[in-house]
């Protein structure tokens, strides 16, 4: 708007000067109106090319925007261990907002699997020789699949880890429920990041 009417400006100025002969005065005039057409038109083009670079969210297929995830089969002896992680993957996928979750008759893509893997380890003693950190461990084999093409996008086992100590220090978790809370998010968060940010 500035550079326009700095243009504006100079053209009545431009007006205002006799040039001989009379009319030779309108040339600039004119040279200058055709120049701040020519600059508001770059600038509208500038203008929409921005705002459709920054329209996309996200790297999802166009053809795909729901995804069904029905419960995960549990394979470990950890009770709700199945449960935990279907429930941290739909959130995970629900705030992301990339692919809306919905029932499998109507879902583009679907996610399905098990849980293969929960344990908990000590990783470390105190002086008297008692554990004094305990590492959580889950891991699950999933798959993902288009079901418009009725192809499977990928296939891999993701694993979510936490730790957890009974004082908390070192900013750990304190017990292993909050562990292996923290440990199924991780995992769903690399699903949701494998699912819509890896193509």
């Amino acid at each position: 708007m500035i550079v326009r009417a700095i243009l504006l400006t100079r053209a009545r100025k431009a007006r205002g000067r006799t040039a001989p002969g009379g009319a030779a005065g309108a040339l600039p005039t004119t040279a200058l109106l055709v120049g701040v057409l020519m600059i508001g038109t770059g600038l509208v083009v500038l203008g929409g090319a921005g705002c459709s670079h920054y329209g996309f969210s996200s790297s999802v297929k166009t053809h795909i925007s729901t995804i069904a995830v029905p419960v995960l089969l549990n394979e470990t002896l950890e009770y709700g261990a199945e449960q935990g992680v279907t429930d941290a993957i739909i959130s995970e996928f629900t705030e992301d907002n990339a692919l809306r979750v919905v029932r499998e008759e109507e879902a583009d893509s679907i996610l399905r699997g098990a849980v293969l893997l929960y344990e908990r380890s000590v990783m470390s003693y105190d002086a008297a020789g008692n554990p004094k950190e305990y590492k959580v461990r889950v891991v699950a084999k999933l798959s993902y699949e288009d079901l418009t093409k009725n192809e499977i996008v990928w296939e891999e086992e993701i694993e979510g880890w936490a730790v957890y100590s009974d004082t908390a220090a070192g900013g750990y978790e304190a017990t292993e429920e909050e562990a292996r809370a923290h440990a199924f998010v991780k995992l769903a968060q690399d699903v949701l990041s494998k699912t819509v940010q890896g193509w």
